[in-house]
């Protein structure tokens, strides 16, 4: 079971790496974790909107994160998925007491915790079963028997493990794949060979296959098992999984482009994990004055710092500011994100803000591919972390990328065709899904003071 298409592995391993610096930089940039920086910062976001990580002066571990970094947690399922892997099980169940080469018979099999309760999603599936030897071989005379009998059951199967832990129980191991395959599912993890815990932990229950009754019964579901007396003090509740449905979407924040750093360097080597095909397409060239600025901007030695700096909230995820400027000219927008949602779409809208330039009267061309180049990156890493999501749904919407702004805007225009050409990859690797489409529109309208156009070129 994936988490926005990550292994829960790779979400355990991330949270361990953060545990060290509690910085979403040194997390993103694990790259024993993950392939590219922004593989990083999607598994970050889905931290935060998971409650794995918590914002709160600063960042820290919740103890939701702590549960799956010490490998008690797992991502909850549907319960409609549950109730059909149970109907699977009982199938199961049914089939090995129909089996003559089975040494046992499943008598009772319980039900209780979230899925008996009815909870939106689960855990894990928790039950409890009867079993015993069959008649002919009870007692010392069909123990023999049964030795002998799975001696030759075992020997016409090519499953069989080779290497056998101490102590190894055929008569166990053979029960245990004929009810949960040659792998158990992890919502079965919680499914007991006994009764003894139940009874301890003295909870709501419900006998769903009797056996003596022809197999699925429908029975009022109890206080208690019939054989407790009472609960132990000992004895902990069963485990809730934490729940890790994601909250209401919003745009990453476009911070991680420069690594969370406070000077807000943009190096594509760092990005894209060395200077491979995927840099050099977004970037052909080191983009030495690029800048990605956040509330947290400390520039080093500035040529130049615009002044809506001062003025925008730059939060990161409703605005960033995207700067590209040397001793000589340098231009910088806000770049504004939001996502809107409906039943059959989800729509990353874009559109940029309060142009101003330095020492320049109109746009300096060079400044236009780096600032489109990193605004690109950071829509498309958007729409991959969409289409991620969407994989998580039943309804698997259409995710869109619109960018609003003037025709004669030359950065909005540069962006766009970047993504339709991807030259920044969208879609997630390995993607089989529809591919995240793409438009402009019209609807906003940029301050394009000294923006103008000679022979369909920009100067």
């Amino acid at each position: 079971m994936k988490i926005a298409g990550y292994t829960p592995a790779t979400f355990k391993n991330g949270l361990r790496g953060f545990m060290r610096t509690l910085s979403p930089g040194c997390m993103i940039d694990l790259k024993s974790v993950f392939p590219q920086r922004r593989d990083g910062a999607i598994v970050f976001e889905e931290c935060l909107d998971r409650g794995l990580i918590e914002a709160q002066e600063g960042f820290k571990l919740s103890k939701v994160g702590e549960s799956v970094v010490s490998g008690r947690a797992k991502p909850r399922a549907p319960l409609a998925k549950a109730q059909a892997l149970l109907n699977d099980f009982l199938a199961r169940v049914h089939s090995l007491n129909n089996d003559k080469v089975a040494v046992r018979y499943v008598q009772e099999v319980w039900l209780f915790g979230s899925v008996l309760r009815g909870t939106e999603t689960v855990g894990d599936i928790d039950l409890a079963l009867v079993t015993e030897r069959r008649t002919q071989f009870q007692g010392e005379p069909g123990y023999e028997k049964m030795q002998a009998h799975l001696k030759r059951v075992l020997a016409d199967r090519e499953d069989v493990p080779q290497a056998r832990g101490i102590p190894w129980s055929a008569e166990h191991w053979l029960t245990e794949r004929a009810l949960f395959g040659p792998k158990r599912h992890p919502l079965l993890a919680g499914a007991q060979t006994d009764v003894s815990n139940l009874v301890d932990l003295e909870v709501p229950c419900q006998l769903i296959y009797d056996r003596s009754k022809g197999g699925r019964i429908e029975a009022p579901i109890l206080d208690r098992h019939p054989k407790s007396i009472g609960r132990r003090n000992d004895i902990d509740p069963p485990a809730e999984m934490p729940d890790l449905m994601p909250s209401e979407f919003r745009p990453m924040d476009a911070r991680w482009v420069a690594g969370f750093n406070a000077w807000g360097r943009v190096s594509p080597y760092e990005i894209f994990r060395g200077w491979n095909d995927e840099a050099h397409a977004l970037f052909p060239r080191y983009p030495e004055g690029l800048r990605i600025a956040g509330i947290d901007f400390e520039p080093h030695k500035p040529s130049w710092l615009p002044k809506h700096l001062k003025k925008r909230p730059l939060d990161g995820r409703n605005a960033i500011a995207l700067i590209n400027a040397n001793e000589y000219w340098g231009t910088s927008v806000i770049l504004r994100r939001q996502i809107e949602q409906s039943e059959v779409g989800w729509t990353l809208v874009a559109w940029f803000e309060d142009l101003e330039l330095f020492r320049r009267r109109r746009v300096e061309l060079t400044t236009v591919p780096d600032l489109a180049s990193a605004a690109a990156l950071i829509l498309a890493a958007d729409a991959e972390r969409m289409l991620r999501r969407s994989a998580e749904t039943e309804v698997r919407p259409q995710v869109h990328v619109r960018i609003r702004c003037e025709p004669s805007d030359p950065i909005s225009n540069a962006v766009l065709a970047l993504l339709e050409q991807r030259a920044v990859r969208i879609e997630p690797v390995g993607w089989t899904g529809p591919p995240a489409s793409l438009s402009l529109t019209g609807t906003v309208h940029l301050n394009c003071t000294g923006i103008a156009s000679e022979n369909g070129r920009v100067t």
